[in-house]
């Protein structure tokens, strides 16, 4: 009689167990997250829609270095590294999510601050321990912007100082630095002074254009010596600007 009394007990409280596990499953889902990272740059040409534009590649941050964002009716929660959810222990209630993953800082621009992001909006969670999968793949969400000049320009011109200013930011540019400037997309504006080999110094005008997410701008200095002196200023090998400079009698350039 005893033995029945217990089996019964321990019938009595398996039953309980799976209810109580039911009730908080079967409103409930999985959401898989499966990241991945695109570390490549464009960079625009005057090319045709049929030839691809040319590019380049940044240094890729690990997946660890990635936050996770899920939010919800009701939910949000912000997981510092990816590597710190588990899909398993994170059950869900069935609806909508938005769910992001992101390295870096948009609002922070500067050398050496790419800034990776992914999202997808309006993720269906199942109910009933289902998992729904969402695959994420991030890519740069600043622009990078760099100076370069023809031998002309730097033989006419002996010192040259760029100064790119954003909304929030200046900085200095150097041809070829040693890292990529991030800025976030906006119009952003570049000065630049000079001298000559007189030791005359000047500034040329300031340039204003619009930088976009993913792309290496690059911008040109020339310049053209027929009848007058003229510097020629590219962006991405479309003309923006073309300014005439006084010749110094003395000068032999």
């Amino acid at each position: 009689m005893k033995k029945l009394l217990l089996f019964a007990l321990v019938a009595a409280m398996a039953t309980a167990c799976q209810k109580s596990s039911m009730e908080q499953t079967i409103g409930t889902g999985i959401l898989q997250i499966t990241p991945a990272v695109a570390n490549d740059v464009n960079e625009v040409k005057a090319t045709t829609e049929s030839e691809p534009n040319g590019g380049k590649t940044i240094a890729m941050p690990a997946l660890s270095e990635f936050s996770l964002t899920i939010t919800g009716t009701g939910y949000d929660r912000t997981w510092t590294s990816l590597n710190d959810y588990s899909a398993d222990e994170e059950r869900l209630t069935a609806g909508s999510y938005d769910v992001a993953i992101k390295y870096g800082d948009i609002a922070v621009e500067g050398y050496d601050k790419p800034y990776f992001y992914a999202e997808k909006k309006g993720v269906q969670v199942l109910d009933r321990n289902r998992t729904t999968n969402v695959e994420l793949t991030a890519t740069v969400g600043n622009a990078i912007v760099e100076v370069v000049m023809t031998p002309e320009f730097k033989g006419y011109f002996t010192e040259h100082k760029f100064t790119l200013k954003t909304a929030s930011n200046e900085f200095a540019i150097d041809e070829n630095p040693a890292k990529d400037l991030f800025v976030a997309p906006q119009t952003v504006k570049l000065d630049c002074a000079v001298k000559r080999q007189s030791s005359k110094e000047e500034s040329l005008a300031t340039q204003s254009f619009e930088v976009k997410a993913r792309t290496r701008h690059i911008v040109k200095y020339d310049l053209e010596k027929a009848g007058s002196v003229k510097v020629n200023i590219t962006l991405d090998d479309t003309l923006i600007g073309s300014e005439t400079v006084d010749v110094e009698l003395n000068e032999n350039a």
